[in-house]
């Protein structure tokens, strides 16, 4: 069972009685929902993975909701997701434990803090009795695992949205700040309880003037958070999990290539290479995921209703999915990977920086960026297959990407065009693909009416790459013409 938590919390005075939350515009009532006293054991392995990206594995009892639970966190300020299993197991579910092998990587997960709690809960009640959020009304006692470290003794108001808008969350904050009451500095308990986690800085806010490879560093903690985050979602097959990832991956690669002379390259280039395994494993999975809902759409839009041909598509892609989410899952699982992993954590945490990378931005960038720009001509030039021009144009939309907070429009620009010449040959790759599953398609057991279809549709896509052929000509030429 799983569902968003999106909630924040606040540090009242050991005395301080909760306001009158009916100020709140929206809140009509504030009901009491009643006292329990919760009793939790938080895991971790050496290092504090899990704390340090923003993940939380507990064994909880009391409450209505006691049992296990896992939170995950989503993109950006949106919450966490949180799944609950129940206390059935003594030990750490397998359904939990495999999500968080990405931070674990064969250590063993061992308490790391207990930390009980008074808790007296209250909801927000809006129009039509709706529950807008839960306010709880924390006393709370840490105990770190190490031995002689004292406990930890606090007071915690929470605030969680139930069905309230996330607005309401703001509205809350600023009534309890006329009281005097500020949002806590630490929003997770286990982190009030063993200490702030030793992240890598963020970049200072980057500028022409600002040395160069604060725009690198600041590229290489986002790609590095974003594969942390969607690796629980790749292992459950979610949509976006692998594109995601997958992305991630090759935003890093390129970034690392383009701006190979910023970093020792004996040490970058190692990574960038399993990045490329890494993406590549993923890649089955991400393209029999496009050319499903490519054909899919394709036989919808046919007039006439051939339901043994979509019958034959499931089929196949049923058949696919599991083959491919079996290579995927094998991947993720090999000591390969989680060396890869322990090496984008030194990365983002102490890139290993040239002497070039400390000269101004303005003085080094651009000519990176058009040193890029000159290999994607070379590439066109010379390539005999559409795909190779079509990753060398995608390294340039990333080179461009990576500069644009700095730059502006004069990077925005080029950046899109590059992005457009990308999306029309990846699109005409896709109909390459497309067009094999419809030859299988048909040489399976489907109708006369429905074989008829698939060689129309295999038609269509044949014109189709002529007609993407055609725009990435033209997308190509407007790109040779920017100026950057």
């Amino acid at each position: 069972m799983a569902h968003v938590e999106v909630e924040r919390a606040f540090s009242p005075a050991p005395d301080a009685e909760l306001p009158d939350l009916t100020e709140v515009t929206g809140v009509l009532a504030v009901e009491l929902a009643g006292d329990d006293d919760l009793d939790a054991t938080y895991y971790d392995v050496p290092g504090m993975p899990l704390l340090r990206s923003g993940v939380t594995l507990r064994r909880r009892e009391g409450g209505s909701d006691e049992g296990w639970h896992l939170k995950l966190p989503l993109n950006g300020d949106q919450g966490r997701t949180e799944l609950h299993e129940g206390l059935d197991s003594a030990g750490i579910p397998d359904s939990l434990s495999a999500l968080v092998a990405g931070w674990a990587r064969g250590r063993q997960l061992a308490p790391v803090a207990r930390i009980r709690t008074s808790r007296r809960t209250s909801r927000l009640v809006g129009a039509d009795g709706a529950v807008l959020a839960e306010v709880a009304d924390d006393r709370v006692e840490g105990h770190p695992a190490q031995l002689g470290a004292d406990a930890v003794r606090w007071r915690e108001w929470e605030v969680e949205l139930v069905h309230g808008e996330p607005t309401l969350l703001d509205d809350v904050e600023a009534m309890l700040l006329q009281h005097g009451v500020n949002r806590s500095p630490q929003q997770r308990k286990l982190a009030v309880v063993v200490g702030d986690p030793d992240l890598p800085a963020p970049s200072k806010r980057p500028s022409k003037e600002k040395p160069a490879k604060r725009l690198l560093h600041q590229w290489i903690l986002e790609q590095v958070s974003e594969i942390e985050r969607l690796d629980p979602l790749v292992r459950q097959a979610e949509h976006g999990g692998v594109h995601g990832m997958r992305k991630a991956c090759r935003r890093l690669r390129a970034g690392l290539a383009t701006y190979r002379p910023l970093v020792d390259c004996e040490r970058t280039d190692p990574i960038r290479e399993e990045l490329r395994w890494l993406a590549r494993s993923l890649g089955p999975a991400r393209d029999d995921e496009v050319v499903v809902a490519r054909i899919d759409g394709l036989l919808r839009a046919e007039e006439a209703d051939v339901e043994s041909a979509h019958r034959a598509l499931e089929r196949l892609a049923l058949e696919r999915t599991r083959h491919d989410q079996s290579l995927v899952i094998e991947a993720l699982g090999s000591q390969r990977y989680f060396d890869l992993r322990s090496a984008l954590d030194e990365l983002a945490a102490e890139p290993p920086w040239t002497a070039k990378a400390d000269r101004p931005a303005k003085k080094v960038l651009p000519k990176l960026v058009r040193r890029e720009g000159k290999r994607l001509r070379r590439r066109h030039r010379t390539a005999d297959n559409p795909h190779d021009v079509r990753k060398a144009a995608k390294r340039l939309r990333y080179a461009y990407e990576l500069v644009e907070p700095v730059w502006g429009s004069e990077a925005e620009l080029p950046g899109k065009v590059a992005h457009e010449l990308t999306r029309l040959l990846g699109d005409r790759q896709d109909t390459l693909v497309a067009r094999e599953w419809l030859v299988r398609l048909s040489a399976g057991r489907t109708s006369g009416r429905a074989g008829f279809v698939l060689g129309r549709v295999h038609a269509q896509e044949e014109q189709r790459e002529a007609e993407l052929l055609e725009e990435a000509a033209s997308a190509w030429r407007e790109l040779k013409s920017v100026r950057w």
